[in-house]
């Protein structure tokens, strides 16, 4: 060194301790004032809440795993954890990488669950709170009751516990229970005000070890001092999360009102994300509030955005903080694939079959693609006032013939009358789905189906098609009893009905339909959940009797039929990136955007 040269500045390094309460990181910067300054800007960007000390001098943010992870990527070899913070992360990586093993439980005679669930199970039990992306029908609820048992055996708290899930498959959910676990008891949690009432007011002797609610049940009983509240769960089991990503929306803050309040987290779903890896948030906060208390934080820091007209847009998972992520996670989520680990299902086999539409009715749905009106066959005018109402009219109109009512209906705007027309649209023969799916029917004789399509009037056309020619029918569409979906499930396993018609909506859960061998889908879903929930209730554990599962896409030709595949495509990729398996994308629909059975 010469006198003229400048000694270089020593480097600033962030110190971090746990406080002995367990509960609460202490960060001080040492070094020039300028880094430490730098330091706590890159701080602040960080997901927990951050608060100044008291005493002034240090921050302090909750101890969560995903704390300490985003600080070793933010500071790296700048970041020194103090000795009891230290401990504390050896213990937790060892609780997030545990060594395999059987369970500590032990199993009704004749039970015995798959290697990965009980991979799964260990998870649950070690962590206390999770997530379950295993594919559809791989079995996720036995994997989170043998979790939870799991958990239970060893010493920790576990019941009450709640599963909130779709009303359709509340009864799935406490069977199973009844199977697995029949020490515990368990109960709907169902019926009038004062039934659930009654049951929340039940003694600890008394109380149900399990209750199993409807979403919609659950958030009219989870505010503070509600029915669900009382009975004070441990446990919150959140089926088919997918739903609760809407943050504003009545189910997504009942379950995460509920599971702030519990011990122990379970979130399952086959489809974790619907459109977007910013979907993923809000069953993130109810598993680990403290890491993840803000949707804008979270998305600010682990996905990339553009400019929207109302906020941003999110694309897709930043490429540059994407191990960090992947890292907050460890131990904490586990996903399977059937591919992997059924080997013994049989392969789908994906066809399409294109059908055009009749010359008139094809003028009709071009008049509406570019005008948004269309004069029918009968005379009548059929026009719509908004996209998604085009986009509505668009797959009526690929689909079948249609009767059209115009009423007027008067109602109140800035305190005027103003008559507004109603449009009733009815789908009537001909259908040249319908018919492309009575041609399927008729190739195979004496073999069940299954049909789908999210239009409800489409699949009760295709069920009295089926039944002029006669076939036996069975619906499962919604508005039904729960007594009513189990008889029309059971008659159809039972070889009893020849078709089966479902719409996407009501029969993507907690339906077991492997008796088909065939699936057929005359309408596609805009959503990829409900698609891809739909074929797997045939192809699942079950429907090893088959060699294969054939799944039948029929096309109308030139229509927004090609345009939903496109779309679905493009779900399938962000969730294919989530997943980290390209699989998703690559398989869907058969790998290809059409081709002909």
């Amino acid at each position: 060194m010469t006198l003229f040269d400048t000694p270089a500045a020593p480097p600033a390094m962030l110190h971090g301790e746990l406080t002995a309460d367990g509960k609460t990181i202490v960060l001080i910067g040492v070094g020039p004032d300028a880094a430490i300054a730098h330091m706590a800007v890159q701080v602040q960007l960080m997901t927990p809440l951050i608060k100044p000390s008291n005493p002034p001098g240090a921050l302090t943010l909750p101890a969560t795993w995903a704390a300490v992870v985003q600080l070793a990527h933010l500071f790296g070899s700048a970041w020194r954890p103090g000795p009891r913070l230290t401990e504390w992360l050896m213990a937790e990586t060892m609780r997030r990488t545990p060594d395999g093993g059987d369970l500590s439980v032990e199993l009704p005679e004749g039970l015995t669950p798959r290697p990965y669930q009980v991979e799964g199970a260990r998870m649950i039990g070690a962590v206390g709170r999770g997530l379950l992306f295993d594919e559809p029908g791989t079995g996720k609820t036995i994997t989170t009751i043998l979790g939870l048992l799991e958990r239970a055996a060893q010493g920790h708290q576990v019941t009450p516990a709640v599963v909130l899930a779709p009303m359709s498959v509340v009864d799935p959910w406490i069977e199973a229970w009844q199977t697995w676990a029949p020490q515990w008891r368990v109960n709907a949690w169902r019926g009038s005000p004062e039934q659930r009432r009654r049951l929340a007011a039940r003694s600890p002797e008394q109380q149900a070890d399990v209750l199993v609610s409807s979403y919609d049940t659950a958030a009219r009983d989870s505010a503070k001092g509600g029915l669900l509240t009382r009975v004070g769960p441990r446990t919150i089991v959140v089926d088919e999360c997918h739903l609760i990503k809407t943050p504003h929306s009545a189910r997504s803050m009942a379950a995460r009102r509920l599971a702030k309040r519990a011990d122990n987290f379970v979130g399952l779903s086959g489809t974790p994300i619907t459109h977007h890896p910013g979907d993923l948030w809000p069953v993130l906060e109810a598993m680990a509030p403290l890491a993840w208390p803000s949707g804008e934080r979270w998305k600010a820091r682990y996905c990339s955005t553009i400019p929207g007209d109302y906020s941003a847009k999110v694309v897709g998972l930043n490429p540059y903080a994407e191990a960090e992520m992947r890292m907050t996670l460890q131990g904490q989520h586990r996903r399977v694939a059937k591919a992997d680990v059924l080997q013994q299902l049989p392969p789908k086999v994906y066809s399409v079959r294109q059908v055009e539409l009749p010359p008139p009715y094809r003028k009709a749905y071009d008049q509406m693609e570019q005008d948004m009106i269309a004069e029918l066959p009968g005379g009548e005018e059929l026009s719509v006032m908004s996209v998604l109402a085009q986009l509505t009219r668009l797959q009526q109109l690929a689909s079948a013939a249609a009767d059209v009512t115009v009423t007027t209906e008067v109602v109140e705007e800035d305190g005027l009358q103003v008559e507004r027309p109603h449009v009733q649209v009815v789908l009537k023969a001909p259908s040249w789905k319908v018919d492309a799916l009575l041609e399927v029917l008729a190739e195979r004789p004496g073999e069940p189906v299954v049909a789908f399509a999210p239009s409800r009037q489409l699949m009760q056309l295709a069920g009295e098609q089926a039944t002029k020619a006669g076939l036996q029918v069975g619906y499962i569409m919604g508005g039904q009893s729960a007594k009513d979906r189990t008889a029309t499930t059971d008659a159809f396993q039972g070889g009893k009905l020849d078709l089966l018609c479902v719409t996407t909506g009501a029969g993507g859960v907690g339906l077991t339909l492997t008796a088909a061998r065939t699936v057929v889908f005359l309408q596609r879903p805009w959503s990829l959940v409900e698609a891809a929930q739909a074929e797997d209730r045939c192809h699942r554990i079950g429907s090893e009797i088959h060699d294969s599962i054939e799944v039948i896409d029929v096309v109308a030709t030139k229509t927004i039929d090609t345009r939903i595949r496109a779309v679905l495509h493009e779900k399938a990729g962000q969730l294919a990136d989530l997943l980290q398996d390209k699989r998703i994308v690559t398989e869907l629909l058969g790998g290809s955007t059409l081709r002909k059975a």
